[in-house]
């Protein structure tokens, strides 16, 4: 089987919450949170990434104080839209959540789809991990 790159991002949180037991909604906003390089990426380029659909599987609970780890990659990219795949692991390696999102590109004036920029295209099959900050030199 061919080995596939895809272009990531990593992001960790340790969940907090009073109730025992994290509620699917505050996970859903960490899914959020670790999409954020991919959000500022995007303005880099001068279009924005908006979530036009969210498909997310819970798989297991997660608790106070469990560290999170979700990986955020590249899985897709279409005219006017690209395809995150998320998956969310505790810190004991089990899968916790995962989700497919869809974001449109839109021009950040008219408020229009627009199409992906190349240089979204252009990481679709590269294996490396999305760091906006270094991204940004590149363009500059």
């Amino acid at each position: 089987m061919e080995e596939r790159h895809l272009t990531y991002s990593q992001f960790e949180v340790t969940a907090q919450t009073s109730r025992g037991h994290v509620s699917n909604v505050t996970l859903f906003d960490y899914l959020d949170q670790a999409r954020n390089d991919w959000y500022r990426y995007s303005i880099l380029l001068n279009v924005e990434a908006v979530v036009v659909h969210a498909g997310l599987d819970y798989k297991k609970e997660v608790f106070d104080q469990d560290r999170i780890t979700i990986r955020t990659e590249l899985s897709r990219v279409g005219n006017t839209s690209l395809t995150l795949k998320q998956t969310a692991v505790n810190h004991k390696q089990e899968l916790v959540a995962s989700a497919e999102i869809i974001l449109a590109t839109i021009d950040r004036q008219s408020r229009v789809k627009t199409r992906v920029p190349d240089e979204i295209r252009n990481l679709l099959n590269q294996d490396k991990i999305l760091n906006h900050l270094e991204l940004t030199a590149k363009i500059n």
